[in-house]
């Protein structure tokens, strides 16, 4: 046998090993929104765990993984097969709760799990009208007027009463985005337009209820739009575009953003809002149920009161069922449970805040750690059970289901130093847009008070004044 056969049979040999052991693997669908901070947990899970293990996420959108998690309404199937495509699901928005009973009703138990806050905005690409101070101001009213069709374009009388500066062409035509298939951006933005300005005989162009939900009947003057990254290129390629997106994919693009008028009636921006402002349209949990495997379609936190509350505040949930048996690998079972337990721990949520993601407060942290421990592995003595090694445990510490912060991947730490280096150069570059900014403003003011009457007259004087004195 020559040295190249030799090497070929030893790679066979390694591949085959891998393939074996590779066989540790864990896969979730649903919502766009947390797909960075699932996709950078994963990754920091993989590099500390020592056996190998795989651990996906496919971002399609909240109805997507909803269906996927539950078996329902099926393509290819044509109705509901009950059956999980996924090993673990994620949305912006709870389940619903007629199927949460019907589930229940086929012995299938699951449990939601919040575990972070995020927000939604409006975004407009208008020429010439800048973000923040002197941007855009709109009510919900006129965002739903605009979503169904009523008002058509930017140089409305009733835009312009709170927009008095704002300068576009007349007839200015509005090109309006939207989403396409079950999204929680749509599902958060028509629960918005509902709450602060709903329809009824007092205000029959008000926001209709049976036009709230995650997928709905739009006007035909509008444009799919479906996806963020198309989203943003319908914002971007089209001027005088309006659209929906998450907050902080809309900042990372450099969008424009509404300013929004909250439950006080006062204009802001996400941005303006900020951390407070999110986390203070989640302080009423009234609605909370009392368990991670009950009821949360009435928990909301659109419109709420404050002078700084942002008023579209979405929570993000992971779906998971209570009996994990359909997934074969026993070891797979216990790594999910770890892995939803890691999006309760500073040490890897606290990763995602560079992703506009927030951590609920600690009573919904609270309730869906108790709804991890509902959920039943199936692990007979705990012989694969995941620990997390934090401080240095010696010998222990390098056992097959230990997922040790000690151990860590050059890649992902050099990654994490370069992206700290790049917010703290985005900040810089952001200072320096608003003093060329606050520079311009300034020129502009003085080559205007050049051309005042009084200046005119002056200077004509004193040129007249020197010619004589030749």
């Amino acid at each position: 046998m020559n040295l190249r056969s030799a090497a070929s049979l030893l790679l066979i040999g390694a591949t085959t090993i891998v393939a074996q052991d590779s066989s540790i693997s864990l896969n979730g669908s649903g919502t766009t929104n947390p797909s960075k901070c699932f996709w950078h947990i994963m990754d920091k899970l993989m590099e500390q765990i020592k056996v190998p293990a795989r651990l996906t996420y496919r971002a399609v959108g909240s109805g997507t993984g909803i269906q996927e998690f539950l078996g329902k309404d099926i393509p290819e199937e044509g109705s509901n097969t009950y059956t999980p495509y996924n090993d673990f699901g994620s949305g912006d928005i709870p389940i619903d709760g007629a199927d949460l009973e019907a589930w229940n009703a086929q012995g299938i138990e699951f449990v939601q799990l919040p575990f972070v806050l995020s927000a939604v905005s409006f975004f407009h690409s208008i020429p010439g009208v800048p973000n923040g101070d002197g941007g855009l101001n709109m009510t919900a009213c006129l965002l739903a007027r605009v979503f169904d069709g009523d008002i058509t374009t930017w140089d409305h009388e009733d835009i312009k009463k709170i927009n008095p500066n704002l300068n576009v062409n007349a007839d200015s035509k509005i090109f309006v985005g939207r989403r396409v298939l079950g999204s929680s951006s749509t599902y958060s933005i028509t629960n918005y337009l509902h709450a602060q300005c709903p329809r009824n005989e007092e205000n029959p162009k008000g926001w209709p209820a049976d036009k709230v939900g995650s997928t709905v009947e739009w006007y035909e003057g509008t444009n799919e739009c479906d996806g963020s990254g198309a989203m943003t290129d319908c914002l971007v390629e089209n001027a005088y575009a309006i659209g929906y997106i998450d907050s902080a994919h809309g900042h990372e693009e450099d969008l424009n953003e509404i300013k929004l008028s909250n439950g006080d009636g006062i204009f802001l921006t996400a941005k303006e809002a900020g951390v407070n402002g999110i986390q203070a349209a989640a302080s009423d949990l009234s609605a909370v149920p009392d368990s991670a495997d009950g009821d949360f379609s009435t928990m909301a936190f659109y419109n709420k009161p404050g002078p700084n509350t942002w008023p579209i505040t979405l929570v993000s949930y992971v779906y998971i069922r209570k009996d994990l048996s359909f997934i074969s690998n026993v070891a797979a079972r216990t790594l999910l449970k770890a892995f939803a337990t890691a999006l309760f721990d500073e040490e890897y949520i606290g990763l995602c805040g560079r992703y506009g993601l927030i951590p609920v407060p600690s009573d919904l942290r609270e309730l869906s750690l108790a709804g991890i421990d509902l959920v039943d592995a199936a692990d007979d003595g705990d012989a694969n059970k995941w620990t997390f090694e934090v401080d240095t445990i010696p010998g222990a510490g390098q056992g097959d289901f230990v997922i040790s912060q000690k151990r860590e991947s050059f890649t992902l730490y050099e990654a994490d130093r370069l992206a700290d280096d790049v917010a703290s150069m985005q900040e810089e570059v952001r200072l320096l847009k608003l003093e060329m900014a606050s520079m311009r403003a300034s020129v502009a003011e003085s080559a205007a008070g050049m051309f005042e009457p009084s200046f005119v007259l002056g200077l004509g004087a004193a040129v007249a004044t020197m010619f004589f004195a030749f």
